[in-house]
């Protein structure tokens, strides 16, 4: 079973924030530990006693060791100021970072929607051949736009057939065997390639292929004039 996610917020119940506390305190410890260990990096940690009736004077948790903090402190303070706010963050960046992160996921989730939608009224337009009366200006220069952004991907994907019928047609041709000499003096050589049958199959592939083509790029013309027609937009 799935862990729930926790809710960043303060606990308002002393019993169980004191748990929490005592829980992620140890978590946190051993994290930086490890990550000492592993990495073969100075750290420290410095965590204050959460109870309200702590005594302000009341000495800090710390990891490794006092004199290890210490150590590490300044071995900060030594480095040039701009190395030191390099890569300092405080809570107003921290919140300013998240913020970024969610508008980044909600422009995201916007665009997916808009694709949804678009689809939606794609397919509702090829059944009932006509565009829905209550769309805006905006929606109708938002479902031009994808509308010929598809028709981009439709063309390029039957560029992309059209050359690999065109690489499959080259490489059958070279498996062919190109000339044989005749036995006969001052007789000239005699080339076999592919039977006619093929080179009439092969140039009948890119007359259809081209056709398709022509085709394809009429009705995407009529279909996007239909779109306009039954806008009202001449």
């Amino acid at each position: 079973m799935a862990r729930s996610k926790v809710k960043l917020a303060y606990i308002t119940n002393d019993a169980a924030r004191r748990v929490t506390y005592k829980k992620r305190k140890r978590g946190m410890m051993k994290k930086i530990s490890e990550l000492s260990t592993l990495c073969g990096v100075d750290a420290c940690a410095i965590v204050y006693n959460s109870r309200q009736d702590a005594h302000p004077l009341d000495e800090p948790e710390v990891w490794p060791s006092r004199m290890g903090v210490e150590r590490v402190i300044e071995k900060f303070r030594q480095m040039p100021e701009i190395d030191q706010n390099r890569k300092r963050m405080d809570h107003a960046d921290y919140l300013t970072l998240r913020i970024a992160k969610e508008k980044e996921k909600l422009k995201k989730k916007r665009h997916d929607n808009n694709e949804k939608e678009f689809q939606l009224r794609m397919h509702d337009f090829m059944l009932r051949n006509r565009l829905p009366e209550n769309l805006s200006f905006f929606d109708l220069n938002n479902l031009a736009y994808h509308t010929d952004m598809k028709l981009r991907e439709i063309d390029m994907r039957l560029q992309m057939l059209l050359e690999k019928e065109n690489k499959e047609m080259m490489m059958d041709f070279a498996s062919c065997p190109v000339a044989e000499l005749s036995s006969d003096k001052g007789s000239s050589p005699a080339i076999h390639g592919p039977p006619l049958e093929s080179g009439e199959s092969s140039r009948k592939n890119m007359n259809h292929f081209s056709f398709m083509e022509e085709n394809n790029h009429n009705n995407y013309n009529s279909g996007f004039e239909m779109i306009l027609g039954n806008a009202g937009i001449n």
